[in-house]
C-alpha cells in the first residue's frame, strides 16, 4: 500500500499565505487610502472657496463705489474696477501649550553654560466641528480705476481723495478716467 506524504508548509508557504492575509487586512479597510486624497481634495475646496469670497467683496466694494459716484454732483455714469492682492484670511484661535528645557553647566574653573530648547504647539479651539473664529480679515485693495461722465475738475479730485481714504491705497494706484 502507497502512503501519500504529507509534506509540512515551508518558509515560502508561509510568506505567500501571510502576504495573503496582509492584503485582506488592508483591502477590509475602504478609507485607508483614500485620506489623503480626501485632505488634499478638501484643502483644494477651501483655496476655492476663499478665491470665491474675495471676487464676490470686491465685486461688493465695487458696487458700492459705484453707487457712491453716482451720488457726486455733475457725475451721470460710473463704471468701477477694484483689484486686491491677496484672498479672505479667517483667523482662527488657537491654544498654545509652550515646554522649554533649560540647561545650566557649570565647569571646574568656573566657567558657566546655559542651554535651552523650546517647544511649542498649536492646537485650533473648535465650536462643535468647525473651528473658532477670532476675526476674518478682508483682502488689501491694490488698485482702483473708474471711469465716470461729467465730473469737473475739482469732482474728480474729490473722488480720487475718497478712494484714498476709504481703501487706504497711495495717489498712484487710483486713477479716475473722465469721459
Amino acid at each position: 500500500m502507497d502512503k501519500k506524504t504529507k509534506k509540512e508548509p515551508g518558509i515560502k508557504e508561509w510568506a505567500i499565505i501571510l502576504a495573503a492575509g496582509v492584503l485582506l487586512l488592508l483591502l477590509s479597510v475602504p478609507d485607508l487610502f483614500q485620506k489623503e486624497k480626501k485632505e488634499a481634495v478638501d484643502a483644494g475646496a477651501a483655496v476655492q472657496q476663499r478665491q470665491e469670497e474675495t471676487e464676490e467683496y470686491a465685486e461688493r466694494m465695487e458696487r458700492k463705489l459705484r453707487e457712491m459716484l453716482l451720488e457726486v454732483n455733475g457725475v451721470t455714469s460710473a463704471e468701477v474696477m477694484i483689484t486686491v492682492k491677496s484672498t479672505m484670511e479667517k483667523v482662527v484661535l488657537q491654544d498654545t501649550l509652550t515646554d522649554t528645557d533649560t540647561l545650566r553647566e557649570t565647569d571646574g574653573s568656573g566657567g558657566e553654560r546655559e542651554s535651552g530648547k523650546t517647544k511649542e504647539e498649536k492646537t485650533a479651539v473648535l465650536a462643535g466641528e468647525t473651528p473658532y473664529l477670532t476675526k476674518e480679515l478682508t483682502p488689501e485693495v491694490e488698485g482702483v480705476v473708474a471711469v465716470i461722465s461729467g465730473a469737473d475738475g475739482n469732482g474728480v479730485l474729490a473722488i480720487t481723495e475718497a478712494v484714498q481714504a476709504l481703501f487706504d491705497v497711495p495717489a498712484h494706484k487710483v486713477k479716475i478716467i473722465n469721459n
